[in-house]
C-alpha cells in the first residue's frame, strides 16, 4: 500500500495509477494458481508481485509465465529465468559464501549440519552452502529435512544432538523455523551450538521468543534494525503512513515494498508492460527501495547483504558484506 501510494503521488506507473488485488499465497501451489487465475481474470490484471515460498512461485511461473509480468520479490534458490519472469531476491551464490567464511574464520567453526523443510527452496540452498563450507575446509556432518507446516521437529533436534555438529545451517520457514528453533534451545543447545539462517525474520524471531535466541544468526539484504539512511528514511514513511505501533517491518514486507518499486522502474525504463520490453530493459537497471540503490547486473539485483546477530526479539547488525 505505502509503495502504490507513493507510486501513484508521481504519476503512477507508465502514467497509470496503481491499483492492488490481492490473492492469498498459503496453501497448495494449486490452489494458490486457482485463486491467482481467478483473480486475473475478474480484475484483468496486468502484473503479479509475489512474496510467497519458491514452491508457489514454480506452479505461478508455468501458468503464467510469458503471458503477464511476474515479479518474485524475496530470496530464492536462483536460476529463474523464464519468459516475463523477473527474480530480485538474494540466491545462495550471493547470500552464504562470504558469512561461511567469515563464521568458520572468526568463530574456529568447522562441522555443520544442515536442517530444513522439505521443497525446493531449502534443499537447493543447502547444496550451494554445503559447496562453501567444503571450500573452506569443513565438513558437513548430515542433512534432515521436515515437511511444510507439520512442525514435527523432535527427530531434527535428536540428530543434531547426536552428531554434536558446531553450527546448524536452518532452513525452516514461518511456523516450522518458530517451532525448531524453540525445540532447539529447550534441548540446552543454543548454549554451544551456533544457528546461522537466511530466513529467520524480524516476525518469527518474536515467535521464537527472546529465551530462545541465543547464537542465532541471520545474513540477508534487509533488516529492520540497520541505520542507513535510507532506511530510517523508509521506516519514517512507514510510521507516519501508518502508526507507531504498525507490524514491524522484515526482510518479507521489505521484499513486498520493493517489489512493486521495482516493476516501476522496470516498466518505466521499457515503456510499455509488453514482456520482450521488460526483458530488454532488466539488464543494468537502477532503482531505489528500502535498501537504498539497487542495481542489476548479469541478471541478479546487487546490493549489500548484512548479517546480524538475534538479542532476544531483536536484531543486531554486526557485519557489512
Amino acid at each position: 500500500m505505502l509503495a502504490a501510494a507513493e507510486l501513484n503521488a508521481h504519476g503512477g506507473i507508465c502514467g497509470r495509477q496503481v491499483e492492488l488485488c490481492a490473492a492469498d499465497a498459503g496453501g497448495s501451489p494449486e490452489a494458490v494458481v486457482e485463486r491467482t487465475r481467478a483473480l486475473v481474470e475478474a480484475q484483468q490484471v496486468d502484473a503479479l508481485i509475489g512474496v510467497h515460498l519458491s514452491n508457489v512461485r514454480v506452479a505461478l511461473r508455468d501458468e503464467f509465465a510469458g503471458r503477464l509480468p511476474y515479479v518474485f520479490a524475496p530470496l530464492y534458490e536462483g536460476g529463474e529465468n523464464a519468459p516475463g519472469v523477473f527474480a530480485i531476491g538474494e540466491t545462495p551464490q550471493r547470500q552464504f559464501p562470504d558469512v561461511v567464511r567469515w563464521l568458520m574464520e572468526s568463530h574456529g567453526v568447522m562441522r555443520w549440519l544442515f536442517v530444513g523443510n522439505d521443497y525446493i527452496w531449502p534443499r537447493a540452498t543447502h547444496a550451494a552452502v554445503r559447496k562453501f563450507v567444503e571450500e573452506e575446509g569443513g565438513e558437513v556432518a548430515g542433512e534432515s529435512y521436515v515437511g511444510l507446516g507439520s512442525g514435527n521437529v523432535a527427530q531434527t533436534v535428536a540428530q543434531i544432538k547426536r552428531l554434536r555438529p558446531q553450527v546448524v545451517f536452518d532452513s525452516f520457514v514461518g511456523s516450522d523455523s518458530v517451532q525448531f528453533n524453540r525445540a532447539f534451545a529447550r534441548a540446552g543447545l543454543a548454549e554451544h551450538c551456533l544457528r546461522l539462517s537466511g530466513a529467520v525474520e524480524e516476525n518469527t524471531l518474536l515467535g521464537i521468543g527472546a529465551r530462545n535466541t541465543r547464537n542465532l544468526y541471520c545474513v540477508g539484504g534487509y533488516f529492520n534494525a540497520l541505520r542507513t539512511q535510507e532506511n530510517r528514511e523508509f521506516l519514517g514513511r512507514y510510521q507516519d503512513a501508518f502508526g507507531a505501533t504498525a507490524p514491524v517491518q522484515s526482510s518479507l514486507s521489505q521484499s513486498c515494498y520493493e517489489g512493486l518499486k521495482f516493476f516501476a522502474a522496470l516498466a518505466d525504463s521499457a515503456g510499455d508492460l509488453e514482456i520482450d520490453s521488460l526483458r530488454s530493459a532488466f539488464e543494468g537497471l537502477r532503482f531505489h527501495g528500502a535498501r537504498g540503490l539497487a542495481v542489476v547486473r548479469r541478471g541478479e539485483v546487487q546490493s549489500p547483504l548484512y548479517l546480524a546477530r538475534a538479542s532476544g526479539v531483536h536484531f543486531k547488525v554486526i557485519h557489512q558484506f
